[in-house]
């Protein structure tokens, strides 16, 4: 069980260590670095709403077309 512990907080002073020196340095190694996200067009915001509002009109007309049936 010792050396369980002594492995775990060797462990730890590793993940320590690589920390302090990458933000002493300031710069993150490219494993860190955050996924930059592209920017989106608003052209492509254009076509998703358009795809968007077209499926609920799609489902509305499904939605009459169900209540027509039932009714008659």
């Amino acid at each position: 069980m010792n050396s369980l512990v002594l492995r775990k907080t060797a462990l730890g002073r590793d993940v320590a260590a690589k920390h302090a020196v990458a933000s002493t340095t300031g710069r993150l190694s490219p494993q860190q670095k955050p996924a930059r996200l592209r920017r989106r067009g608003p052209g492509l915001w254009a076509a998703l709403a358009l795809l968007v509002l077209a499926a609920d009109f799609l489902l509305a007309h499904l939605a009459w077309l169900a209540v027509d049936f039932v009714m008659r």
